[in-house]
């Protein structure tokens, strides 16, 4: 997954961006296509915010988290976006197609054993 990284109000931070990778490379497996995103860190008084935006060909997903610990933030951030992806991953399993229905296969035999 590709993420663009965009700071406002602090320093840019290389460990504070290979930190947010690894998370979200952690999660990334639950994606059902390839996607990219957008993380947004800045400072508010005396909070951090961590917004990650992802964007897939099946769904746009956004999560945002305040926190006194801008690693606290990601990791807050990532769980959201976990919920997500998995609520979707789940979606897409389970949605049940008309033709692999019981009822389906047996409207289909019976209908074959009236014809035979």
């Amino acid at each position: 997954m590709k993420l663009n990284y965009t700071f406002k109000h602090l320093d840019h931070s290389d460990s504070l961006q290979t930190y947010t990778e690894d998370r979200m490379s952690e999660i990334g497996r639950f994606l059902l296509k390839e996607g990219y995103g957008s993380v947004y860190f800045s400072k508010q008084k005396n909070e951090f915010c961590v917004e990650i935006s992802v964007n897939t060909r099946e769904k746009y997903f956004k999560a945002t988290a305040f926190g006194m610990d801008i690693y606290s933030a990601v990791d807050a951030t990532v769980e959201k976006l976990e919920k997500q992806f998995l609520k979707t991953n789940k979606q897409f399993k389970e949605h049940k197609k008309p033709d692999l229905t019981k009822e389906r296969r047996t409207e289909t035999a019976i209908r074959f054993r009236k014809a035979a």
